[in-house]
C-alpha cells in the first residue's frame, strides 16, 4: 500500500525562519505531517488544497490547521506568562510542542551515546522542557520576527549582530542579482540548517540541563545538611546549575534563598560560587567577603581570611576556592554573616 504524505503549505517569495522552523518541526518532528509535502504559493486555490497552512492565508484556525499571525486581531502569545506575539514558529510549537519534543528525545537517544543514563522524562518535567526550549529558542525567533527590540529601553543601538538565527536564514535566500534561482531548493537548505539547530537546542536541555536538574534536586533537598540556614548547596559534580536554582526556588516558593552553591573543581578542590539575583544578572544576592576579593598573594589571603587551604576569591567575590570541601563551606557560611 503506498504511503501518502500530507500536505503542508507556506507562502513563496523571500522565506524567514519562522516559517522554515514551523516546517522542520512539522515535517520531522510530528506524526501526522511528518515527510509532509511543502508547497509554497500565494495562490489561495492552492490553499485549500492543503491539510496544514502555515504562515500564510490570513486564518488561525488550529481546528482546519491554519496557522497564520498576520492578520491585524491576531495577538496571541505563548501562555499568559510570555508577553511577545507569536510567529508561525510559535504557532506550531504552542500546538505540537510536547510532541516534536518527544520525537526529538528519541531521535537524540538514537544517534547519541552518553556517559550516564539519561533517566525517563516523565510528564512533569516534559511541560517544563517544553516551556524551557520556548523561552531558550523559539521565544526569539517570535520576538524577532514581530519586530520586537531586545533592548526596548534603548535609545541608539550601539552595534549589530548579524549571525542570529534569522539572520543566518535570511541569507540562504537567492540575492537579487542571481542568475537560475531555485527559490525552493534554497528553503529546504535552509530547513535543514534550521534542523540542525533545533537537535543542538534540544540535546543542551535534555543532555545538559536536564540531567543536571536531577542532582540540583537533591543538592536542594539536602541542603541542611550543609548549614542550618538553608542557604547553601553541594554539589557532588561540577556542572550546569544556575536555572535550576530559580526553577526549584519558583516550584518551592523559596525564591532567593540560596545564596552560595559549592561543587569540585578540576584540580581535586572546591569552588564556592555566588547566585545572582537572577538568571540574567551578574549582581549577587549575596558575595564573597569583601576583604578577601582580588587579593593575590596567597600568604597574605590565608592570613586575611583565617582559611589555611584557601585558593582565591575573584575580585567580584562572585567566586572563590579553597582545597577541601570543609574550607570551601567554610568561606560561604562566613559570607552569609
Amino acid at each position: 500500500m503506498q504511503q501518502v504524505f500530507k500536505k503542508i503549505g507556506t507562502h513563496n517569495g523571500a522565506f524567514h525562519v519562522d516559517e522554515v522552523l514551523a516546517c522542520a518541526m512539522l515535517t520531522k518532528y510530528t506524526n501526522e505531517f511528518k515527510n509532509g509535502i511543502i508547497t509554497r504559493s500565494r495562490d489561495p486555490n492552492v490553499w485549500a488544497q492543503q491539510d496544514i497552512l502555515v504562515d500564510v492565508g490570513g486564518v488561525y484556525d488550529p481546528q482546519t490547521h491554519r496557522y497564520d499571525h498576520h492578520q491585524k486581531e491576531f495577538q496571541d502569545s505563548f501562555s499568559k506568562d510570555f508577553k511577545i506575539r507569536l510567529s508561525s514558529a510559535g504557532l506550531i510549537y504552542k500546538h505540537f510542542g510536547l510532541e516534536i519534543i518527544q520525537n526529538l528525545i528519541s531521535h537524540i537517544n538514537d544517534t547519541v551515546e552518553t556517559t550516564i543514563e539519561i533517566q525517563k522524562v516523565d510528564e512533569k518535567t516534559l511541560n517544563l522542557i517544553y516551556i524551557k526550549l520556548y523561552k531558550n529558542f523559539i521565544q526569539s525567533i517570535d520576538a524577532i520576527d514581530n519586530g520586537i527590540n531586545q533592548y526596548p529601553n534603548q535609545d541608539q543601538i550601539k552595534y549589530q549582530i548579524n549571525t542570529h538565527l534569522s539572520a543566518v536564514i535570511n541569507r540562504f535566500n537567492p540575492t537579487w542579482c542571481e542568475k537560475n534561482q531555485d527559490e525552493n531548493a534554497k528553503f529546504h537548505q535552509a530547513l535543514e540548517f534550521v534542523n540542525t539547530e533545533l537537535i543542538s537546542q534540544m540535546k543542551s536541555i535534555y543532555l545538559g540541563w536536564y540531567p543536571g536538574r536531577y542532582y540540583v534536586v537533591q543538592a536542594y533537598d539536602s541542603r541542611l545538611e550543609q548549614d542550618q540556614s538553608g542557604q547553601i548547596l553541594k554539589l557532588q559534580m561540577a556542572l550546569p546549575w544556575k536555572s535550576h536554582i530559580f526553577d526549584i526556588e519558583q516550584e518551592k516558593g523559596t525564591v532567593g534563598l540560596i545564596k552560595f552553591v559549592l561543587y569540585p573543581d578540576r584540580n581535586e578542590g572546591w569552588r564556592v560560587q555566588a547566585v545572582s539575583v537572577n538568571e540574567d544578572s551578574f549582581e549577587n544576592r549575596k558575595s564573597l567577603k569583601k576583604e578577601w576579593r582580588g587579593v593575590k598573594d596567597i600568604e597574605q589571603l590565608k592570613e586575611i581570611s583565617g582559611i589555611d587551604d584557601i585558593v582565591f576569591v575573584h575580585a567580584s567575590g562572585f567566586i572563590g576556592g579553597a582545597r577541601s570541601y570543609e574550607n570551601a563551606l567554610k568561606m560561604a557560611k562566613l559570607s552569609l554573616e
